[in-house]
């Protein structure tokens, strides 16, 4: 299959996302402040996007779900790690939350898209079935981000309990 046939075959709305994706990864490198609301929503969408896959996806069996669930498990322990080494303050009168710029988000858009397309369109060009890989892998890298961004989240979170500390990642 060529490159123009399976650019030409994919959604609509996966450009419309990648696009959405990229302007978040972008707006990270800046750094700044915002809302924890508003902080979920990447989260939310690649949450979403692994979950979806696995329902919608033919040839997943219980092993990609399982491989979903232990990236998920590897993601958070890694997102958790990443977000403390962050330098990330809030303010929790306002609820807000101020992360310094970082390249770290766009590279993990960046790395999940490509290898959730490479993977998708193996899916539709192989036709896989539940005893193929495919699947597997694309559970497994579905949550492993899903896990990353939701570790960088939980501690986000976790920084607005009384008694945590206002600002992670300070060196001492």
């Amino acid at each position: 299959m060529s490159i123009e046939a399976i650019l030409r075959g994919t959604p609509v709305w996966v450009w419309v996302l990648l696009v959405y994706l990229l302007s978040r990864g972008v707006k990270a490198m800046k750094g700044g402040t915002a809302p924890l609301s508003r902080l979920a929503i990447v989260p939310a969408v690649f949450a979403g996007w692994g979950l979806l896959h696995l329902v919608k996806e033919p040839a997943a069996g219980w092993n990609t779900g399982l491989a979903w669930v232990g990236g998920a498990v590897l993601g958070i322990a890694i997102g958790v790690l990443l977000a403390r080494r962050s330098r990330l303050t809030v303010d929790r009168a306002q609820k807000t939350v101020t992360l310094p710029g970082s390249i770290v988000p766009l590279v993990l858009i960046l790395l999940t898209f490509a290898s959730k397309f490479w993977l998708g369109v193996e899916l539709a060009i192989t036709h896989a079935g539940v005893d193929s890989l495919y699947p597997v892998l694309d559970g497994l890298v579905s949550g492993l981000v899903a896990g990353i961004f939701a570790g960088r989240f939980l501690v986000y979170c976790l920084a607005f309990r009384p008694g945590s500390p206002a600002s992670f990642g300070e060196r001492v």
